[in-house]
Parts: C-alpha cells; sequence; structure tokens
C-alpha cells in the first residue's frame, strides 16, 4: 500500500515536505514533495532529509494512505483495415 507522510523537524516543528513510499516492514521512500516555496535542496538518494529552516533531524508524522489516480485503459489497439478496391 502506498503511504504519504509530512517530513517534520524535532526541533523547531516546521514542515518541510512530504514524503511518498511504500508501506512494508521498513517504509520504503519512493518521493520526496517539497512544500509549496521550498528552499531547501533536493535530497539525493540516501540521503536524510533535514529541516530547510533550521537544519535539524526529521521525522515523518501524520502518515495515511495514497490514492493513486488509475491509469486509464484502452485496451489492445486495434488495427484498422483499408478496404480493398473492389475487382468489378
Amino acid at each position: 500500500m502506498r503511504v504519504v507522510a509530512d517530513v517534520k523537524c524535532y526541533y523547531c516543528g516546521h514542515v518541510s515536505g512530504q514524503v511518498v513510499g511504500e508501506q512494508s516492514d521498513r517504509l520504503r521512500l519512493f518521493k520526496f514533495l517539497p512544500r509549496p516555496g521550498y528552499g531547501g535542496g533536493e535530497p539525493a538518494p540516501g540521503q536524510r532529509i533535514r529541516c530547510e529552516r533550521c537544519s535539524g533531524p526529521t521525522y515523518l508524522e501524520d502518515l495515511s494512505p495514497y490514492e493513486v489516480a488509475p491509469q486509464p485503459h484502452h485496451g489492445p489497439r486495434q488495427r484498422t483495415r483499408r478496404a480493398r478496391p473492389s475487382a468489378a
């Protein structure tokens, strides 16, 4: 199941953005979604997310299910055939 959580600072309580991930034994993060006006850098893979305001450590709060918009399914593509000219 996909989940979303706020990235909140231990020191000042500032919310820098949200993370989207897969809930399992350990949360696997897929994407960091910065808040509007975010001034911090984009975290590199394996790097810890720090608070953009005070550079303090962060934690995940308000974990909730994340609905993924379904992709439209058009089914298999049908080949269109041109009509042969009649032999008359």
